[in-house]
């Protein structure tokens, strides 16, 4: 048996082409959804990667502020380490006459007397005084001797005043 189509020709390719453009329409629909929903996901993956960058970028520069402040820190630390060695260089060994003077009187004893303490030059002072007996002057003498900084203790002269019964001295120490 033979089918018979008694739709004409025209109208059978005018189905056919709605079919076709119908079927293209759809799959150019799917198509187009498909790209927007991948570029929508796309840009929110790079929004949230500069996010994320912006993020850690704003961390980088804290860090690197703190390691800056801390190297400024190394940096003034070091300074008043070098202060502080150039310091001490400087006074080592220096004598500071006002704890020299008070030293001195430290170790004056209940029978001794000093009348006068003078800087002879820049490296000796000149002691004057008087005393009950020889051996408290030789004590003073000896507990001088254990002053610091200082080079020599030398006792200049001693003389006895009979009419008032008291020893004069004079003592130099050199530092």
């Amino acid at each position: 048996m033979s089918r018979l189509n008694l739709i004409p020709q025209e109208i059978l390719l005018k189905r056919k082409n709605k079919k076709r453009l119908v079927v293209s329409s759809f799959v150019i629909i799917i198509i187009f959804t498909l790209v927007i929903y991948y570029l929508g996901i796309f840009f929110a993956f790079n929004y949230k990667l500069e996010r994320e960058i912006a993020f850690y970028q704003n961390k980088i520069s804290q860090i690197n502020n703190q390691i800056g402040e801390e190297k400024d820190f190394e940096k003034e630390l070091k300074d008043l380490k070098k202060r502080q060695e150039l310091y001490n260089s400087l006074i080592k060994g220096k004598i500071y006459f006002f704890d020299l003077i008070s030293k001195i009187e430290s170790k004056e004893s209940a029978d001794i007397n000093l009348t006068s303490i003078n800087l002879k030059d820049r490296t000796s002072i000149s002691i004057a005084g008087y005393c009950s007996s020889l051996s408290s002057c030789s004590n003073f003498l000896r507990s001088l001797r254990d002053i610091e900084n200082l080079k020599e203790v030398n006792l200049n002269h001693v003389r006895f005043d009979s009419s008032k019964n008291i020893f004069y001295f004079e003592i130099t120490l050199s530092f």
